[in-house]
């Protein structure tokens, strides 16, 4: 069912009685700009987005796991010892003397 803005105002416990039901498609010049659905529908619907997310993310941790750089910076040749150095400098913009 589709209602304009203006008569979903004046009808508005009707429009939620209704999206018990369906969803309720509201309308400005015939164009639609929002849908009205039961709280329980919503519930579902977002039910179902929330195990992608967990899922890409635990894809995410898993290439993580499998895939681990040579070293911590992932730069290969960079030893430990030396960024260690560098980064106690008092200024690690200015080279040593």
């Amino acid at each position: 069912m589709s209602i304009s803005v203006a008569r979903s105002r004046q009808q508005l416990s009707a429009l939620i009685a209704a999206a018990q039901q369906q969803p309720q498609v509201i309308t400005k010049h015939n164009t639609p700009v929002a849908v009205l659905v039961s709280a329980d529908y919503f519930q579902r619907s977002q039910a179902v987005v929330k195990p992608e997310t967990d899922t890409f993310y635990k894809q995410l941790q898993q290439l993580r796991e499998t895939f681990v750089p040579p070293d911590d910076t992932g730069l290969a040749g960079s030893t430990t010892a030396t960024r260690q150095t560098d980064w106690q400098r008092p200024n690690a913009f200015v080279d040593p003397a």
